[in-house]
């Protein structure tokens, strides 16, 4: 009995430690100008920016893009970017870690993401919120 119950407890913990739980944008007062780029780090994530020649504060969340990897499929694709405002009214987009990081991510389901098109006519979701949460999405990271 206990050997078919610490079966069941390994098994459990395999499958959830291959996907990460639910993540959000970074908050505008996570975000700090750091050598040319603003930065915030979410556990051991780095949201990073391009580099930026202006160095203000950022004061708001506006929203997020995530593209999809197959048409409409909210399963698996990336965040694009989330998108902020300095306290100057400039745009700062931070995007998520490195290349090579994340195999896929996925929306999550909240309401808050809606279908729309690029410039190109492709599809994405955005999320148009003030709280970054209500944008959230799941990561699952390569097996190592």
């Amino acid at each position: 009995m206990i050997r078919q119950l610490a079966c069941v407890l390994l098994l459990m913990v395999c499958g959830v430690a291959h996907v990460q739980a639910e993540q959000g944008c970074p908050y505008p007062s996570a975000i700090k100008y750091v050598d040319g780029y603003f930065q915030a780090t979410a556990g051991t994530v780095l949201w990073q920016s391009p580099k930026i020649g202006h160095r203000q504060f950022v004061d708001q969340f506006i929203g997020a893009i995530f593209t999809p990897g197959w048409e409409q499929d909210r399963d698996g694709g990336y965040i694009d970017k989330c998108s902020y405002l300095t306290n100057e009214g400039h745009r700062v987009d931070l995007r998520y870690g490195r290349s090579g990081e994340v195999e896929t991510m996925s929306l999550t389901g909240t309401l808050h993401w809606r279908l729309a098109s690029d410039p190109f006519d492709l599809p994405v979701y955005i999320c148009q919120d003030s709280q970054p949460d209500n944008c959230s999405f799941s990561v699952k990271k390569p097996k190592t």
